[in-house]
Protein backbone atom coordinates (compact mmCIF):
# COMPACT_ATOMS: atom_id res chain seq x y z
CA UNK A 1 0.00 0.00 0.00
CA UNK A 2 1.63 3.46 -0.88
CA UNK A 3 1.51 5.48 1.79
CA UNK A 4 3.40 8.70 0.66
CA UNK A 5 4.66 9.94 -2.94
CA UNK A 6 8.09 11.67 -3.97
CA UNK A 7 8.15 13.52 -7.03
CA UNK A 8 10.19 14.80 -9.16
CA UNK A 9 9.73 18.12 -10.71
CA UNK A 10 11.11 18.75 -14.18
CA UNK A 11 9.42 16.80 -16.91
CA UNK A 12 7.24 15.48 -14.45
CA UNK A 13 5.15 17.53 -12.80
CA UNK A 14 6.32 21.05 -15.01
CA UNK A 15 7.11 20.92 -18.68
CA UNK A 16 9.46 23.08 -17.95
CA UNK A 17 11.16 22.15 -21.45
CA UNK A 18 10.50 25.58 -22.95
CA UNK A 19 12.44 26.84 -20.52
CA UNK A 20 15.58 24.50 -20.22
CA UNK A 21 15.86 24.99 -23.78
CA UNK A 22 15.51 28.48 -24.31
CA UNK A 23 18.56 28.73 -21.79
CA UNK A 24 20.52 26.09 -22.97
CA UNK A 25 20.31 27.76 -26.66
CA UNK A 26 20.96 31.19 -25.53
CA UNK A 27 23.78 30.41 -22.81
CA UNK A 28 25.70 27.77 -25.17
CA UNK A 29 25.25 30.52 -28.57
CA UNK A 30 26.42 33.47 -25.96
CA UNK A 31 29.62 31.63 -25.03
CA UNK A 32 30.36 28.86 -27.53
CA UNK A 33 29.44 30.77 -30.91
CA UNK A 34 26.83 28.48 -31.79
CA UNK A 35 23.86 26.62 -30.18
CA UNK A 36 24.99 23.15 -28.61
CA UNK A 37 23.48 19.85 -29.54
CA UNK A 38 20.74 19.14 -27.34
CA UNK A 39 21.15 15.91 -27.25
CA UNK A 40 23.58 15.46 -25.12
CA UNK A 41 22.22 17.62 -22.59
CA UNK A 42 18.80 15.60 -22.70
CA UNK A 43 20.79 12.55 -21.54
CA UNK A 44 21.94 14.25 -18.28
CA UNK A 45 18.51 15.18 -17.61
CA UNK A 46 18.05 14.93 -14.12
CA UNK A 47 21.59 16.02 -12.82
CA UNK A 48 22.54 19.31 -10.93
CA UNK A 49 22.82 21.78 -13.72
CA UNK A 50 26.75 22.44 -13.22
CA UNK A 51 27.41 19.02 -13.46
CA UNK A 52 25.57 18.58 -16.80
CA UNK A 53 26.91 21.69 -18.49
CA UNK A 54 30.71 20.59 -17.24
CA UNK A 55 30.33 17.17 -17.84
CA UNK A 56 29.59 18.35 -21.46
CA UNK A 57 32.19 21.47 -22.25
CA UNK A 58 34.39 20.65 -19.43
CA UNK A 59 34.86 23.01 -16.34
CA UNK A 60 35.62 26.75 -17.85
CA UNK A 61 33.45 26.54 -20.24
CA UNK A 62 30.97 24.73 -18.54
CA UNK A 63 31.16 27.06 -15.74
CA UNK A 64 30.64 30.16 -18.06
CA UNK A 65 27.79 28.58 -19.98
CA UNK A 66 26.10 27.92 -16.36
CA UNK A 67 26.37 31.38 -15.37
CA UNK A 68 24.69 32.85 -18.30
CA UNK A 69 22.15 29.79 -18.36
CA UNK A 70 21.06 30.99 -14.68
CA UNK A 71 21.06 34.82 -15.79
CA UNK A 72 18.70 34.18 -18.70
CA UNK A 73 16.59 31.90 -16.62
CA UNK A 74 16.23 34.68 -13.79
CA UNK A 75 14.73 36.84 -16.57
CA UNK A 76 12.56 34.79 -18.43
CA UNK A 77 11.47 31.69 -16.10
CA UNK A 78 7.91 32.96 -15.14
CA UNK A 79 6.90 33.62 -18.65
CA UNK A 80 7.75 30.12 -20.36
CA UNK A 81 7.15 27.62 -18.07
CA UNK A 82 4.01 25.41 -18.23
CA UNK A 83 1.66 22.83 -16.98
CA UNK A 84 1.23 19.24 -17.56
CA UNK A 85 -1.70 18.21 -17.90
CA UNK A 86 -4.67 17.01 -14.85
CA UNK A 87 -1.35 17.43 -12.72
CA UNK A 88 -3.02 20.18 -10.37
CA UNK A 89 -6.20 18.34 -10.64
CA UNK A 90 -4.46 15.25 -9.53
CA UNK A 91 -2.08 16.47 -6.97
CA UNK A 92 -5.28 18.05 -5.14
CA UNK A 93 -7.13 14.70 -5.04
CA UNK A 94 -4.04 13.24 -3.90
CA UNK A 95 -4.01 15.34 -1.00
CA UNK A 96 -7.91 14.45 0.01
CA UNK A 97 -7.07 10.99 0.42
CA UNK A 98 -4.31 12.36 3.37
CA UNK A 99 -1.18 11.35 0.86
CA UNK A 100 2.10 12.87 2.06
CA UNK A 101 3.82 14.67 -1.02
CA UNK A 102 7.46 15.91 -1.58
CA UNK A 103 9.41 16.90 -4.37
CA UNK A 104 12.88 15.68 -5.09
CA UNK A 105 14.56 17.91 -7.29
CA UNK A 106 18.05 18.46 -9.51
CA UNK A 107 17.20 22.40 -9.47
CA UNK A 108 18.12 24.99 -6.41
CA UNK A 109 15.35 24.31 -3.83
CA UNK A 110 14.43 28.08 -4.84
CA UNK A 111 13.73 27.75 -8.61
CA UNK A 112 11.98 24.75 -7.89
CA UNK A 113 9.43 26.89 -5.17
CA UNK A 114 9.26 29.25 -8.25
CA UNK A 115 8.31 27.24 -10.72
CA UNK A 116 5.75 25.37 -8.44
CA UNK A 117 4.05 28.57 -7.20
CA UNK A 118 4.12 29.52 -11.30
CA UNK A 119 1.88 26.68 -11.51
CA UNK A 120 0.18 26.92 -8.44
CA UNK A 121 0.68 23.69 -7.10
CA UNK A 122 3.27 24.74 -4.02
CA UNK A 123 0.78 24.17 -1.37
CA UNK A 124 0.53 20.43 -2.06
CA UNK A 125 3.82 19.42 -0.88
CA UNK A 126 5.26 18.58 2.32
CA UNK A 127 8.67 19.29 1.85
CA UNK A 128 10.87 20.45 -1.42
CA UNK A 129 14.34 18.98 -1.85
CA UNK A 130 16.63 20.64 -3.94
CA UNK A 131 20.20 19.76 -4.62
CA UNK A 132 21.76 22.78 -2.98
CA UNK A 133 20.62 21.12 0.45
CA UNK A 134 22.12 17.90 0.10
CA UNK A 135 25.47 17.00 0.16
CA UNK A 136 24.97 13.72 -2.33
CA UNK A 137 21.77 14.95 -5.25
CA UNK A 138 20.57 12.46 -7.14
CA UNK A 139 20.82 9.35 -8.49
CA UNK A 140 22.40 9.22 -4.75
CA UNK A 141 19.72 8.16 -2.32
CA UNK A 142 20.18 10.95 0.02
CA UNK A 143 17.82 13.48 -1.53
CA UNK A 144 15.47 10.65 -1.65
CA UNK A 145 15.61 9.48 2.08
CA UNK A 146 15.63 13.05 3.23
CA UNK A 147 12.53 13.15 1.46
CA UNK A 148 11.47 10.28 3.37
CA UNK A 149 12.08 11.53 6.74
CA UNK A 150 10.07 14.67 6.34
CA UNK A 151 6.93 12.60 4.80
CA UNK A 152 7.55 10.29 7.76
CA UNK A 153 7.04 7.37 5.86
CA UNK A 154 8.66 4.43 5.05
CA UNK A 155 10.69 3.55 1.77
CA UNK A 156 8.27 0.15 1.24
CA UNK A 157 5.56 2.34 1.26
CA UNK A 158 6.55 5.50 -0.69
CA UNK A 159 6.61 5.44 -4.61
CA UNK A 160 8.88 7.44 -6.54
CA UNK A 161 7.74 9.01 -9.36
CA UNK A 162 10.25 10.75 -12.07
CA UNK A 163 10.81 11.36 -16.06
CA UNK A 164 14.97 10.52 -15.77
CA UNK A 165 16.54 7.69 -15.04
CA UNK A 166 18.50 9.16 -12.50
CA UNK A 167 14.77 9.94 -10.49
CA UNK A 168 14.60 6.17 -10.71
CA UNK A 169 17.98 4.97 -9.36
CA UNK A 170 17.95 7.48 -6.42
CA UNK A 171 14.32 5.97 -5.52
CA UNK A 172 15.42 2.48 -6.33
CA UNK A 173 18.62 3.00 -4.04
CA UNK A 174 16.47 4.58 -1.22
CA UNK A 175 14.28 1.57 -1.12
CA UNK A 176 11.27 2.85 -2.85
CA UNK A 177 8.76 1.54 -5.30
CA UNK A 178 9.21 3.42 -8.28
CA UNK A 179 7.45 4.59 -11.81
CA UNK A 180 8.29 6.45 -14.86
CA UNK A 181 6.20 8.80 -16.94
CA UNK A 182 5.98 8.05 -20.32
CA UNK A 183 6.23 11.52 -21.87
CA UNK A 184 9.76 11.89 -21.10
CA UNK A 185 12.08 13.36 -23.29
CA UNK A 186 14.83 10.90 -22.27
CA UNK A 187 15.27 7.65 -24.61
CA UNK A 188 13.44 4.44 -23.08
CA UNK A 189 16.62 2.49 -23.46
CA UNK A 190 18.42 4.31 -20.82
CA UNK A 191 15.98 2.63 -17.81
CA UNK A 192 17.83 -0.22 -17.77
CA UNK A 193 20.05 -1.59 -14.80
CA UNK A 194 19.53 0.01 -11.70
CA UNK A 195 17.51 3.00 -13.71
CA UNK A 196 14.58 0.57 -14.49
CA UNK A 197 11.39 1.84 -12.62
CA UNK A 198 8.98 -1.18 -11.36
CA UNK A 199 6.44 0.22 -13.39
CA UNK A 200 5.58 3.48 -16.52
CA UNK A 201 2.72 5.65 -16.25
CA UNK A 202 0.84 7.31 -19.08
CA UNK A 203 -0.55 10.41 -17.38
CA UNK A 204 -0.22 11.55 -14.08
CA UNK A 205 -3.74 10.72 -13.15
CA UNK A 206 -3.02 6.81 -13.45
CA UNK A 207 -1.69 7.44 -9.79
CA UNK A 208 -4.98 7.72 -8.48
CA UNK A 209 -5.43 4.08 -9.83
CA UNK A 210 -2.37 2.72 -7.47
CA UNK A 211 -3.00 0.86 -4.04
CA UNK A 212 -3.04 4.44 -1.60
CA UNK A 213 -4.23 4.54 1.55
CA UNK A 214 -7.38 6.24 2.69
CA UNK A 215 -7.93 7.84 5.71
CA UNK A 216 -5.72 9.95 8.03
CA UNK A 217 -1.96 10.59 7.94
Amino acid sequence: MIKGIVFDFDGTLANTLPVIFACYDYSTEKILGKKADRAPFIETFGLPLTVCLTKIFGKEKGSRICEEYRAYQELHHDELIRPFPNVKETLEQLQQMHIPMAVVTSKTTATCLRGARCLGIDKFFVTVIGSDIVTHPKPDAEPTRMALERLGTRPEETLCVGDAPFDIMSGRAAGCKTVAVKYTQVAREKFTGTAEPDGWIEDITDLLSFNLREGER
